[in-house]
């Protein structure tokens, strides 16, 4: 795993844009995992550079789902999904799986799980990209939680604050390339302990960002 310093996410957000635009370019089809909160913003520029690239032809090669959702109705105001529509994600030039469907949670656990899975036969290539949260946590996966160690493609669990459905580090493991970003004062705890300690899945979840065969964060 590599540790990348860079000025501003915005830069982080043209070399994760490089890196679809050399597989579209080679005919790859390519699964791209988004996350929320301050990536969102960096997601929609990536996606209006490629729209530009691309055009119309984007949808062909290019699907999108979440690392990760806040279970509820469809449309709810924490909803990640939402979110990156309210800030301009346009779906509708991708290949896009959103993860609420309107079940209850164990049956929206099994029906995402099908549909990622699908989708991962699809691609050939998985990049995720991932935030890292100042517990050590990615994706929906929190320190000494059921997505830790959970043996399906997707869980669903009671992460305190959300109710959340996340893939599971087994299902993380497995994709090709990571970006990963964390910035601000309040995450270069995390980072340094990211960067020099190997603690524990259970401890630190996002120690798995380290077995992905491509994997660079850039701080």
């Amino acid at each position: 795993m590599k540790f990348i310093k860079i000025k501003n996410q915005e830069e982080g957000g043209k070399i994760i844009a490089e890196k679809i635009v050399g597989y579209l370019k080679q005919d790859k089809k390519v699964l791209w995992l988004l996350s929320g909160g301050s990536n969102i913003l960096l997601e929609v520029d990536i996606l209006n550079i490629l729209e530009k690239e691309f055009g119309e032809n984007l949808k062909e090669n290019l699907a999108v789902t979440l690392t990760d959702e806040r279970y509820g109705n469809i449309g709810h105001a924490d909803s990640n999904w939402i979110q990156l529509l309210k800030n301009g994600f346009n779906i509708s030039a991708v290949r896009a799986l959103p993860v609420l469907c309107g079940l209850e949670p164990k049956e929206t656990v099994i029906k995402f799980g099908k549909n990622y899975r699908d989708l991962e036969a699809w691609a050939d290539v998985i990049i995720g990209q991932f935030g890292l949260g100042s517990d050590g946590h990615t994706a929906g996966v929190l320190p000494n939680t059921v997505g830790v160690t959970a043996p399906g493609t997707a869980c669903f669990y009671d992460g305190g604050q959300y109710q959340r459905i996340t893939l599971t580090l087994k299902t993380i493991r497995n994709i090709d390339t990571a970006f990963t970003f964390a910035f601000g004062d309040s995450k270069k705890e995390v980072v340094e302990k990211l960067k020099n300690e190997d603690l524990s899945l259970e401890e630190m979840p996002a120690q798995i960002l380290k077995e992905i065969p491509e994997s660079c964060l850039y701080y």
